[in-house]
């Protein structure tokens, strides 16, 4: 189980992350979806969680499914693609043969 507590750290550790990956200050991000900074640094922070109007221009400002704001991120964005292909290779041995071929279909969704 979560706590509120967790929930709301995890979703301002995604949206700091997003920010950033954008190299955007709290002040940008706050103008773009028109909110005060010092809400932008309360949701980062996890001291204060959002409406769902703010969830929405999140989203459509960073161009993802307001679920992604939910899910804990896993951040191999500084590394190249082949970095990324090499990681990738070393961690499938660990999976089981139905979790591989959940993968794989996975993986054929997304190149659709």
């Amino acid at each position: 189980m979560f706590t509120e507590d967790e929930i709301k750290k995890n979703f301002g550790t995604i949206v700091r992350d997003l920010r950033t990956d954008k190299n955007l200050t709290q002040e940008k991000l706050a103008e773009f979806i028109d909110v005060q900074t010092q809400t932008i640094s309360a949701i980062e922070s996890g001291k204060s969680f959002i409406s769902c109007e703010v969830l929405t221009k999140l989203a459509n400002f960073f161009e993802v499914d307001p679920s992604t704001f939910f899910f804990p991120r896993v951040n191999i964005l500084n590394k190249n693609n082949m970095d990324c292909i090499n990681s990738i290779k070393s961690l499938l041995p660990q999976f089981s043969s139905s979790k591989l071929n959940e993968i794989y279909n996975i993986l054929l969704v997304m190149h659709k």
